[in-house]
């Protein structure tokens, strides 16, 4: 019985310096990953502030529309693209 509880304590011991391994490279592939993940979660805070303040946006394209009529009518066919695209994906996923 002794000898099986030695054999436990050791397998033990094994794999908790296998835990605290695999805990450090996980830490290591996070930290290389913070920076990106940073800059991705400021687009979405931006995003969600416009979503938040249509009036915002509204003003904005008027005095685009407003100083470069060019440039608004091409920023509006993108803008239209790009939503036509959101919703040719939205459908394709949701089938």
């Amino acid at each position: 019985m002794n000898q099986r509880l030695a054999a436990v304590e050791a397998r033990r011991a094994r794999l908790l310096e296998r835990a605290a391994r695999e805990r450090e490279d996980v830490a290591q592939t996070m930290q290389s990953w913070a920076q990106p993940l940073d800059f991705v979660d400021r687009c979405v805070d931006a995003v969600r502030f416009v979503v938040a303040r249509p009036p915002l946006v509204a003003g904005a394209a008027f005095i685009l529309a407003l100083l470069r009529p060019r440039r608004a009518f091409k920023w509006a066919r993108r803008a239209f693209g790009l939503w036509q695209g959101y919703r040719w994906l939205n459908r394709k996923i949701a089938v």
